[in-house]
Formats: C-alpha cells, sequence, structure tokens
C-alpha cells in the first residue's frame, strides 16, 4: 500500500470494477439506513452503469452518453425504483435529443434548475460511464495534476466526491481525491483545503461515534470536503459511502459550511 501511495500522484480507474463496487458497497450501507429506499435505488443505477460499459463504443465521451443513458434506461431494475423515478425513466425514453443535450449541458456548466435535478440522476449516470471509460484509456504518464486548481480532476477538471486517506508513504499516508465524474484519483496534500488551497483555520468536524470519516472545514472559504480513512474501514468506496454519510453534510451545512453536492444529491443545497 506504501509503494502504490507513493507511486502513483494519479490513478486512472478500472471501468471493469468501479461501478460495481459502487454498487455492492450502496447496498450493504444502506441496511437499516434512514435513506434506505433512496440508497438502494441508486445502487440499481450504479448497477446499470456497470452494465452499460458492455458494448459502449469508443469514442469522446460528448458521443458517446447518450448511448450508455439508453443502456441505463433499459437495464435498470425499474422494481427498484420509486414511481417517481419510473416516471422520470420514462420521460427521458421519450426526450428529444436537443432535450437531452440540454439537461448534459447545464449539468457540466454547473446551472442546474430546480426543476431538473430528478432527471439528471440518470444523466449523470450516462455522463460517468462515458467520462469513466474515456479516463481509463488515457496514457497516465500524460495526465498531470494542475498547479492553479490541484482540487480539480486532472482530466476532467471536474470536483472531487471526498478524498481518501492511505496509510504508507508518509508517516501520515497519503491523500487521493476521488473525481465526481470520470473515477480519477489524484494526490493532494493533507489539511490543504480542496476549494480555496488554504492552509490556515483548517479545522475538522466528525459525528460522534464515527472514526473513519471526518469533514475537513476551511474558515478561509467556509467550503469542506469530506475525509474517509481506509485504515478503519478498509470496504470503502468514496462514491458511495458520501451518498450513505449526508447527516454530516446536514451537520457542517448547518455551521456554514458547504461543498460541491455528490452529483447524484444536486440541489440538496450543499453546492459551493
Amino acid at each position: 500500500m506504501g509503494e502504490i501511495a507513493d507511486g502513483d500522484p494519479v490513478r486512472l480507474p478500472d471501468p471493469a470494477t468501479v461501478f460495481r463496487q459502487r454498487s455492492q458497497r450502496l447496498l450493504v450501507l444502506s441496511e437499516g439506513h434512514e435513506l434506505q429506499g433512496f440508497l438502494r435505488m441508486i445502487a440499481a443505477v450504479m448497477a446499470a452503469q456497470h452494465a452499460a460499459l458492455d458494448g459502449l463504443p469508443p469514442g469522446a465521451p460528448d458521443d458517446v452518453w447518450r448511448d450508455a443513458l439508453r443502456a441505463i434506461l433499459d437495464t435498470v431494475d425499474p422494481a427498484l425504483l420509486p414511481d417517481a423515478a419510473r416516471q422520470v425513466r420514462d420521460e427521458l425514453k421519450a426526450a428529444s435529443p436537443e432535450e437531452l443535450k440540454a439537461l448534459a449541458d447545464h449539468f457540466l456548466a454547473g446551472e442546474v434548475a430546480a426543476g431538473e435535478t430528478a432527471r439528471l440522476v440518470f444523466v449523470v449516470a450516462a455522463l460517468q460511464v462515458a467520462w469513466t471509460q474515456m479516463a481509463a484509456r488515457l496514457d497516465k504518464a500524460n495526465v498531470r495534476i494542475s498547479e492553479q486548481h490541484p482540487g480539480l480532476c486532472p482530466v476532467c477538471a471536474s470536483p472531487p466526491v471526498a478524498g481518501v486517506i492511505e496509510p504508507g508513504g508518509t508517516k501520515f499516508g497519503h491523500r487521493h481525491l476521488h473525481c465526481s465524474l470520470c473515477a480519477t484519483q489524484w494526490r493532494h496534500v493533507r489539511v490543504r483545503c480542496v476549494h480555496c488551497g488554504s492552509t490556515d483555520k483548517v479545522s475538522f468536524r466528525q459525528i460522534a461515534g464515527t472514526t473513519y470519516l471526518r469533514a475537513e472545514c476551511c474558515e478561509s472559504c467556509r467550503g469542506y470536503s469530506k475525509v474517509f480513512y481506509v485504515e478503519k474501514a478498509r470496504a470503502v468506496e468514496p462514491f458511495a459511502d458520501d451518498l450513505a454519510s449526508l447527516g454530516l453534510d446536514l451537520m457542517v451545512g448547518e455551521e456554514g459550511f458547504s461543498r460541491v453536492a455528490n452529483p447524484f444529491v444536486l440541489g440538496d443545497g450543499t453546492e459551493h
């Protein structure tokens, strides 16, 4: 583990496993959870994402994400969707190419309207599949972490969903941020704000009794990011665990901190 932490400042995704692992982890986390229905619905969408990768044509993400969307809409188990989600699924199947493009453009530009959030669950899922496929085909040697924006993905410039601390590399381990869109991981200095880069007045919050997750809060920009510790919970899958820990978002949000929301919960007031 230490050799991996030392040698890989950037890790490109493995499309064969990323969505399957997310779905399986979310199903485990959903057991007894107060958001069990929601988490199981997203787990079903993630399982459909994994299936959508089979037979997905090569090409730029802008060209293939609609193919991924069609596959997800056709594959997702309707029995695991609430009535509202099934209705949205049917609406997207009937939507015009122009309507679908507008939804994708709004998400990628960070200009999501309140009435679009339900449909964007499936659209974001398709974009993730297409962008993850693209990232996996890159030559890692040509990917560089931005000096100007080290908190953004070096592949697609999207914000991270969370960071993960792994043992090894240094006495305290390295932090790798996980992209919310293409699943790339990249190293980021610990105890440095992901949003503004400040190292002053950075503090941590955690829910009582939880040792594997903390929120890194910055007094300078009032932003925060989640940090998971794999030595305390080795099964962590940051995208899934982020969805299952929305209680921490509520807690730090009440203190006036904010972040870019998980793309499956857009419109919940956590956007930074």
